[in-house]
């Protein structure tokens, strides 16, 4: 009778010790919105893999004559304007876009092979190359027609789609190739009180196939995962966290008042249980 007078005392000291640590105020606050919340002593060196071009990426690519005679390049230069009336029909065409969508540079947009195409040179496979990859092809292929070229090819155009529990929610669209999941989520004016630091939803499309990857940003151990440095229209979602009950009619007050309900029956328990224990021993 003892052991189980003991027993009970015990369970309910254990429950009460719970009780008042979950319902510590600032410590559920620090656990729902804080980041970087471990491994911030071992953050490890992030280092940026260099990107390769997929199907529909739009790129540039600017070539300059390694003499005097740039006259040699202009025509490379130079959007095809043929191509105005595919291009503009959303057509994936491979070949430069008219001047009214390009900048200093013809644009191109790698088509659903991975192919562009370039005047004189023809169809180039660009799906699947780096920049440099792509820049070091194509001087090969202008050896003939440019003293000593000089190839300078740039994505045009990056962009993520970040969903969900974000001030700004919708596409994101970076001047580089290189950014981080911090990036795009800074980009969207980062997570709202609603959004879950713990569970973030990357998609990534590989192959055909989306893959998907998720991210603690509490813990910064999400920085070795693949899912750090974002790719070109990769999916990212913020989920709702249970603070979004407010908005959902449902009762706002409803943690506070269960919270308060087991405290007092965990206190209950456990003087009933310390008034059991003390009258056995008389």
């Amino acid at each position: 009778m003892i052991q189980l007078k003991k027993l009970f005392l015990g369970v309910g000291v254990s429950l009460f010790t719970i009780t008042l640590t979950s319902c510590d105020p600032q410590k559920r606050i620090a656990k729902d919105y804080n980041y970087f919340q471990r491994g911030v002593d071992s953050v490890p060196k992030i280092e940026f893999i260099e990107y390769k071009f997929v199907e529909n990426d739009l790129i540039t690519i600017q070539v300059i004559a390694g003499s005097l005679r740039q006259e040699d390049a202009l025509l490379f230069n130079q959007a095809n304007q043929s191509t105005a009336i595919s291009s503009t029909a959303g057509t994936s065409t491979g070949i430069a876009l008219p001047s009214s969508a390009q900048t200093s540079s013809p644009t191109y947009q790698i088509d659903m092979q991975g192919y562009i195409e370039m005047v004189k040179i023809g169809k180039i496979k660009a799906a699947g190359l780096t920049k440099q990859e792509l820049a070091d092809l194509i001087k090969i292929k202008l050896a003939d027609e440019i003293v000593k070229p000089l190839i300078i090819v740039k994505l045009a155009q990056f962009k993520v789609n970040v969903l969900g529990e974000v001030k700004r929610p919708g596409v994101v669209s970076f001047r580089t190739d290189k950014a981080s999941i911090l990036d795009a989520i800074a980009e969207a004016g980062d997570l709202t009180d609603y959004g879950k630091r713990e569970d973030i939803l990357l998609m990534r499309q590989i192959a055909g196939k989306y893959e998907t990857f998720k991210i603690d940003l509490r813990n910064t151990t999400f920085i070795n995962s693949p899912a750090f440095q974002v790719q070109q229209n990769d999916i990212i979602y913020v989920g709702a966290n249970i603070n979004k009950l407010k908005t959902l009619n449902v009762n706002p007050n409803f943690q506070r008042d269960y919270s308060l309900a087991l405290t007092t029956i965990s206190t209950l328990f456990l003087v009933f249980n310390i008034l059991v224990l003390t009258k056995g021993k008389f």
